[in-house]
């Protein structure tokens, strides 16, 4: 999966209605709208005047809220849990750029390499990752 594959992932047009939107979270229409009022989820529509339509990530962070709410959470600590989430997203996706490859060994591993150390350019930064356990390691760099 390459770049073209997550580029052509990212502009496919998947979104629903409102009405879809309730039947999948499991929230009301009117939860919907009052959640999006407090600007805890976004909607778009495709024209002027049309219906709002909802994409996967809104979709997720719908279900997200629901649950909440469901387990006893008030709205405002149900926003504030979403900040921290978001806030952790960007940083997850600022270390992911960083991702110079990934490579898969005979033990079961994935080794993500993160590239050059910054305090020790003859070194890199590497993950060592599998369903249970990761370590980071200084590993020394391959010569070109």
């Amino acid at each position: 999966m390459g770049p073209d594959f997550t580029k052509r992932l990212k502009d496919l047009d998947l979104s629903v209605g409102i009405g879809e939107a309730s039947r999948i979270t499991g929230a009301t229409a009117t939860q919907i709208r009052y959640w999006e009022k407090k600007s805890l989820v976004s909607s778009f529509r495709r024209e002027e005047g049309g219906n709002k339509r909802f994409n996967f990530p809104n979709l997720a962070r719908l279900m997200l809220v629901k649950s909440m709410i469901d387990e006893g959470y008030t709205l405002t600590k149900a926003a504030d849990i979403l900040a921290k989430h978001r806030h952790e997203a960007d940083h997850l996706k600022m270390i992911a750029k960083l991702l110079v490859s990934v490579d898969e060994t005979a033990d079961g591993y994935s080794e993500l390499n993160f590239g050059q150390l910054q305090n020790d350019p003859d070194f890199d930064v590497v993950a060592k990752v599998n369903d249970t356990s990761a370590t980071f390691c200084k590993v020394p760099r391959k010569q070109s």
